[in-house]
């Protein structure tokens, strides 16, 4: 405080003290005083600055001065890539990724919508419909598999030739049609065999290129979760909607002539389904940048990358996503055809195993067993086992989905094989002693056996994103697909016997025994790894315990 103040007007008005005089009172620069000269403003009687300005003359009549110059583009603003993942804390690590990873999920929301309307039908042919189909041709049951595999076999013949987003609103467009159609009709069985038909095509179209590209577009800390989401979930999600709406419909006036029935329901239901994915294939669908590399195009792959990430700006992150992507690219580019084929054909092997059984967990033998255990109330009305039983299989796959990054792929699949193989074979005990033993508890033993395969079939949709060569990926998940819906239909053409009925759980339970020992010799873990990296790890089957290092058996 002692610098503000200031000397009378009697000091000297020289700048600055001499070396050794006290600093206190002597005028500061920048400060000006009372009675102190101003430096930049002379005191009166001095002569006035002047500015170049006012020493030219006004430029002569007629002259033209020259135009002004351009420099170019304005510089590119660089906007800094988001801070790493590892630095935050975990709530905001959860939040941040799914945040910049949410357009790699719209990309393929389009599929999700036409896999729960199929989810819908698997759970309407499996037996959860109105009483008034009760007696209608085995051939109508079996419809939607049978187009399925028609969907499949024509995807095979569009592979990388015909845009995703094109198959996407193309299936959506077919989703739309059949529900509308579906909807628009009441007990007409020649219209619902027609919708089964078209909605069982466009999941078929559907179902090799969707999984395809959403594991080429998603990163690699994403991949699990995003494709269990689309496929997986998808599909439990309308087999549950199924299950609750046709459970809890009034089926009293159904048969009048006016009345709106559950089956229109479902056809509302996927109108709605096909109408959203036409839209959202439409404004949101990226093309996989993994192809557009193949085909050269490398700046469309790197504004496919930009657009797949939120904020959509370039990146050293984009940058690296698309080395890793040339590559993937390289690692398949030297492999011919028949080395793809026999490189694939193990990983193969293995997922047409685990989705035959998961297509088993889902099957009419498994509904008979809900049924049979409901006998002592089939008086009641709303059956609400039902719905706890669809529930159950929702809930198992919704929280496997989500831990997929976490605790990996391999983990839950056996966890829920085991203990899916024991439920099996307790209810396949308890089905001997039919009429007799404790039939209400085949209830809550089915209910518990499906919510650990919901567990255990969750990851198989990040393994068929990620198992197979790049030539042939689309052909061996359309063959995936293909084995899972001839379960479908062999499970389903078969008749009710009590024999029948046990021997399917001796054998079921016997399978995921045998599959859960099989998992832990040659299931490998592809958590957080690259396309590259999870191709190489499903390339052969190779027991890899360590009291038998690098024995093969196959």
């Amino acid at each position: 405080m002692q610098n503000d103040k200031f000397m009378p007007p009697e000091a000297p008005t020289h700048g600055y003290p001499a070396q050794g005089e006290p600093q206190h009172g002597y005028p500061q620069q920048g400060y000006p005083q009372q009675g102190y000269p101003q430096q930049g403003y002379p005191p009166q009687g001095y002569p006035q600055p002047t500015y170049p300005a006012q020493n030219y003359a006004p430029p002569p009549q007629g002259f033209n001065p020259p135009p002004p110059q351009h420099y170019g583009p304005p510089p590119q603003i660089y906007v800094p890539p988001p801070p790493p993942l590892q630095t935050l804390p975990q709530a905001t690590v959860v939040v941040a990724s799914n945040q910049r990873s949410k357009p790699q999920s719209n990309a393929v929301g389009a599929a999700a919508l036409i896999f729960m309307s199929g989810g819908m039908n698997i759970a309407w042919s499996v037996g959860f419909r109105s009483f008034a189909y009760a007696l209608v041709p085995q051939h109508t049951y079996v419809a939607w598999f049978i187009a399925v595999i028609i969907g499949a076999v024509i995807s095979f013949f569009l592979t990388n030739k015909v845009p995703k987003k094109i198959v996407l609103v193309v299936s959506s467009l077919l989703v739309l049609i059949a529900g509308i159609t579906r909807a628009a009709t009441r007990y007409n069985l020649q219209a619902v065999e027609a919708c089964l038909y078209l909605d069982g095509i466009a999941n078929g179209l559907t179902f090799a290129p969707a999984m395809a590209l959403a594991g080429e577009i998603a990163v690699s800390y994403k991949r699990g979760s995003i494709t269990a989401s689309v496929e997986h979930m998808s599909y439990t999600l309308g087999f549950f909607i199924q299950i609750v709406y046709t459970e809890s419909w009034t089926e009293g006036n159904a048969y009048y002539y006016n009345s709106f029935t559950s089956d229109q329901m479902h056809g509302v239901l996927s109108a709605i389904y096909g109408l959203i994915a036409l839209i959202i294939a439409a404004l949101f669908c990226i093309e996989s940048p993994v192809i557009m590399l193949a085909n050269g195009h490398e700046q469309q792959a790197i504004e496919a990358l930009r657009r797949l990430q939120q904020p959509s700006v370039i990146t050293t992150e984009t940058y690296a996503q698309l080395e890793e992507h040339k590559r993937y690219l390289a690692h398949n580019k030297y492999l011919s055809i028949c080395d793809s084929l026999v490189r694939g054909l193990p990983a193969l092997i293995r997922l047409i195993i685990l989705r035959a059984l998961c297509a088993m967990s889902l099957s009419t033998f498994v509904y008979y067993a809900l049924v049979v255990s409901m006998v002592p109330n089939l008086t009641v009305r709303f059956y609400w086992e039902f719905v706890v039983f669809g529930a159950c299989r929702w809930v198992g796959t919704l929280i496997t989905s989500f831990c997929l990054e976490s605790v990996g792929r391999k983990k839950p699949t056996l966890i829920g094989l085991l203990v899916s193989g024991g439920l099996a074979y307790v209810i396949a005990y308890i089905l001997k002693d039919l009429p007799y033993g404790p039939i209400e508890s085949i209830f809550y033993l089915l209910c518990v056996f499906q919510l650990f395969a919901g567990v255990a079939f969750t990851a198989s949709s990040a393994y068929l994103s990620e198992a197979f060569p790049l030539k042939v990926k689309q052909h061996y998940i359309g063959f995936t697909l293909i084995a899972e819906m001839l379960i479908y239909i062999i499970t389903t053409c078969g008749k009710y016997t009590k024999v029948g009925h046990l021997f399917f759980f001796y054998y079921f339970a016997g399978l995921l025994l045998i599959s859960f020992g099989m998992g832990i010799l040659c299931l490998p873990e592809t958590r957080r790894t690259t396309l590259r990296e999870a191709q190489d790890k499903f390339k052969d089957m190779r027991v890899r315990p360590y009291f038998c290092r690098g024995i093969s058996i196959c």
